[in-house]
């Protein structure tokens, strides 16, 4: 009798687990089929560019789909599932994104990012051709105090010593310059991740506009922490997720294929 209820509690709990497991991914298939339209919408996806959101507690890589897509009609359905090791878990049909090792390498050399994306924004991949480096030149472009690094290839990532190489580049940093080519921003989650892209290009057209009237003058080391300090965390995250959300809404219901946990 005891073994009897041991084993149903175990079933249980194993149930609720599992049920979890399900409702995080269900949800987190939606968080990135919004963030890939809501980029789309701020047009710094372009054609080419994927976003990719980790399940926490998991291996488990949720991935917008590739080229060919029109992002902003993007679905949960059409989400990929990938391992750490490169392996399609869930494969819901379309063009794989080219350049899947961005993310497998940058989630597993950066487990604290739940949200990776590969952007090609105008403005900031036209500094990067001109050689010059993102500065902050106001406040909400603060939080790239710490330095945007630069990949210095502009060749497309399609090899693991290609990925490893541009992990190395972005190393702690939340974003980082691909010469001649686009950008990738980094997350604690899909929220901050959407705030990194939203002015990593904005401060860029800033930047670039200055710098084309005379001269853009960055912030100051206390300006650009204090400014951070004020700008860079959840509540504003949530603030501007939630802007752009409402322009970009999915459907209220969507049926969502989740594989099986390994």
């Amino acid at each position: 009798m005891v073994t009897d209820d041991i084993f149903r509690l175990s079933a249980t709990i194993a149930q609720e687990r599992d049920g979890a497991f399900m409702n995080d991914e269900t949800a987190l298939r939606r968080k990135t089929a919004t963030l890939t339209r809501m980029l789309n919408l701020q047009g710094t996806i372009g054609m080419f560019g994927h976003v990719s959101v980790r399940v926490p507690g998991t291996d488990r890589v949720l991935l917008s789909p590739g080229g060919g897509t029109d992002k902003a009609t993007v679905q949960p359905d059409d989400v990929f599932v990938f391992d750490l090791d490169g392996n399609i878990l869930h494969h819901p049909g379309g063009l794989i994104p080219l350049e899947w090792r961005i993310h497998t390498r940058i989630h597993r050399d950066r487990p604290e990012c739940m949200c990776i994306a590969h952007l090609h924004p105008r403005h900031a991949t036209v500094l990067g051709i001109a050689g010059h480096d993102i500065v902050p030149v106001f406040l909400h472009g603060s939080f790239l105090h710490g330095g945007v690094p630069t990949w210095d290839n502009p060749r497309l990532v399609v090899n693991d010593e290609q990925a490893a190489d541009l992990s190395r580049a972005l190393g702690d940093k939340i974003a980082v310059q691909m010469r001649g080519h686009g950008s990738v921003v980094v997350g604690e989650s899909a929220e901050a991740a959407f705030f990194g892209c939203t002015f990593l290009e904005e401060n860029a057209c800033k930047q670039l506009e200055a710098e084309i009237i005379g001269g853009a003058i960055a912030l100051s080391a206390d300006e650009a922490r204090d400014c951070c300090a004020s700008t860079y965390n959840p509540r504003l995250f949530n603030l501007l997720w939630s802007y752009y959300e409402r322009k970009v809404a999915l459907p209220a219901a969507t049926a969502t294929v989740t594989a099986s946990q390994p």
